[in-house]
């Protein structure tokens, strides 16, 4: 293969991932892989360079980040064989044997999380943000702890949605309701009334029509988690809100198929990789337990 019909075909597969309605966080992801693993490569790209290339990732990042380069560039890799197929579909390139693939890193099945809040955490993250006046940052906290949402699906909360306590939301190609509950959805339209917020983006960037920026939002909290003793600062990511709403769900008697509908996921196993608790929830558990 050469690198320089790789580069010249990068666009036109992003374009076709983008007709195949992935996300723009996504396209943006795969653009930044590709462009870095491109601008490794030798002139000439061979099976050989390309496990040279593994083996680089593999000194520099953490096994699950190397998988995740390896999945996008196998998906071009693929792409590339058989993209000038006039019946081309991403159903045909997922059938595609291609001997270039690389293989993942093995990963060893942890049974448990550390890097996920736990609920007493987040009280004291919600506490210490209503100490300190920055409701918009308790609000999101809430959010993500009582929904599950991802990050980018914070865009969907505005002043018409919360007229509902079902707001629809489209990411990932899949179409899901979003459930408010009901002391969650008073307490927002309180705030927005309090805020003369009336239309548009509840929670608001600096510039006029926009919306806080993700990248924001998890400094503010990063901030708010430092002012706590005792909470890992490494525990405040997107996803860790999302772990930890999925292990209340089920806690509350709530099952895993109830789980996966309302995370959006299609496999069941996907969402038993949200059902990990920490070694300290295992432990209270085991505490409780009586003969």
């Amino acid at each position: 293969m050469k690198k320089s019909e790789m580069k010249d075909s990068l666009s036109q597969y992003l374009l076709e991932e983008k007709e195949d309605e992935k996300s723009k966080n996504t396209l943006k992801h795969y653009e930044h892989i590709l462009i870095s693993f491109l601008d490794a490569m030798p002139d000439e790209i061979d099976k050989a360079e390309l496990i040279r290339y593994k083996e680089n990732l593999i000194q520099k990042y953490k096994p699950k980040t190397v998988n995740n380069y390896i999945t996008v560039i196998n998906k071009f890799l693929k792409y590339m064989e058989i993209k000038d197929d006039p019946d081309f579909s991403f159903y045909k390139l997922k059938k595609h044997y291609s001997k270039n693939v690389l293989k993942n890193v093995k990963l060893q099945n942890e049974s448990s999380l550390e890097d996920v809040l736990e609920p007493v955490e987040l009280k004291r993250m919600l506490r210490k943000a209503k100490e300190k006046g920055q409701m918009d940052i308790y609000f999101i906290m809430k959010i993500f702890a009582y929904t599950g949402i991802r990050a980018e699906e914070l865009k969907v909360f505005t002043v018409e949605n919360i007229k509902s306590n079902y707001i629809l939301v489209s990411n990932k190609g899949k179409t899901r309701n979003v459930i408010i509950r009901q002391d969650l959805r008073r307490d927002l339209i309180h705030y927005c009334k309090e805020n003369h917020i009336k239309t548009g983006y509840i929670f608001r960037g600096k510039n006029p029509g926009t919306m806080i920026h993700e990248s924001t939002i998890y400094k503010r909290m990063k901030k708010i988690a430092s002012m706590c003793r005792g909470i890992k600062l490494s525990k405040v990511h997107p996803h860790s809100f999302r772990h930890l709403f999925a292990i209340q769900f089920l806690d509350e008697g709530g099952n895993i198929s109830e789980l996966a509908d309302i995370l959006g996921h299609s496999s069941i196993e996907t969402t038993r990789i949200y059902t990990r608790t920490t070694d300290a929830m295992k432990r209270k558990k085991m505490e409780k337990m009586k003969y």
